[in-house]
């Protein structure tokens, strides 16, 4: 537990949706941390987002935010393609920064950034949420127990039809980087162990824009032997959602709300989900505030989250050269 007496100061940079859910969960608990500052250059949708939540201070980039406000931490809730231009600031400053997901646009320069976090010693995490706000928490705990033996084999769908606006439709990346990185993620911290090899194909569907990776099934092979399949559509007029994980004597049926546990006889046992997602994000800030406060790394560290990160980019060159990529391949 935290000696500190008065909660820690925040400041949001990227006044967007997502911010709001930052806000959420940090509103709940208000003895931890409190929003004192903004920034955005969209000047309205800052004065919205500020007086709605009532942040006080505002500015119109980083570089004001840093001189004129006092944080202890920050939130990046930007776009991919300003993350170097908006961390590298709070890292000189250092100030340390919980960034959204996905750490960057791609693998290079995400690696950019926690090169840089390393040798200035800056703690910086990202907001790789769905570790609670999914079961793959819980799924650790019962893989770890040992009483299901090792895993095998992963299935997951999560297909649904999907309409984004704004700056997501005009990057090359979208299905993958907005959300099979969580899962990749997931899958990474539940069985605790490294992908070595991805093969991806996707297709580019007229009934959303977003371009090759509108749709994709990939298979992700382990290290260990275990092999995940994950089917991911924005594009999808049927719909679904399963994600079911075969052990050597039972099963795991994982979902938001919670996961059941299937034996070997069959008899099932379910796990509620404490954490829902504004609960799951406050934690992943918490997390850093401690790190901050012990000298400590973070679960979702950058150096964490690069692994994940390259994964993903193994994803998009097999996606792109329609060939089973080796994550090694990816420097």
């Amino acid at each position: 537990m935290s000696g500190r007496s008065e909660p820690y100061r925040i400041g949001i940079v990227g006044a967007g949706g997502i911010s709001g859910l930052h806000l959420e969960g940090m509103a709940r608990h208000g003895d931890r941390a409190k929003v004192v500052a903004m920034c955005d250059p969209e000047g309205q949708a800052l004065a919205e987002r500020a007086g709605a939540w009532g942040v006080e201070q505002t500015f119109a980039g980083v570089e004001g935010m840093i001189a004129g406000a006092d944080v202890d931490a920050a939130v990046v809730c930007t776009p991919t393609h300003v993350r170097w231009d908006v961390v590298a600031p709070l890292i000189e400053a250092g100030v340390p920064v919980l960034c959204e997901k996905p750490f960057a646009e791609t693998y290079a320069e995400a690696a950019r950034i926690e090169a840089a976090a390393r040798r200035a010693g800056a703690v910086v995490a990202i907001d790789q949420n769905f570790r609670r706000h999914f079961t793959f928490s819980l799924a650790r705990e019962v893989l770890a127990s040992g009483r299901l033996g090792e895993p095998l084999h992963l299935v997951q769908v999560a297909a649904v039809l999907r309409r984004d606006k704004g700056w997501r439709l005009a990057r090359s990346r979208y299905v993958m980087s907005v959300m099979s990185i969580h899962w990749l993620d997931g899958y990474r911290w539940m069985l605790g162990e490294e992908p070595a090899a991805v093969t991806c194909r996707g297709v580019d569907s007229p009934a959303t824009e977003g371009g090759p990776d509108t749709a994709v099934s990939m298979v992700v092979e382990f290290a260990g032997g275990a092999v995940a399949c994950l089917s991911e559509s924005f594009s999808s007029f049927a719909g679904g959602s399963a994600c079911g994980l075969d052990c050597q004597r039972g099963g795991l049926v994982l979902g938001y709300r919670s996961m059941t546990e299937v034996g070997p006889d069959g008899q099932s046992v379910e796990h509620a989900n404490p954490f829902d997602k504004a609960e799951a994000t406050w934690w992943v800030l918490d997390d850093l505030l401690r790190a901050a406060e012990t000298g400590g790394e973070p679960e979702t560290s950058a150096a964490d989250n690069l692994k994940s990160m390259r994964v993903l980019e193994a994803a998009y060159r097999s996606l792109e050269e329609r060939r089973t990529v080796r994550v090694e391949e990816i420097q």
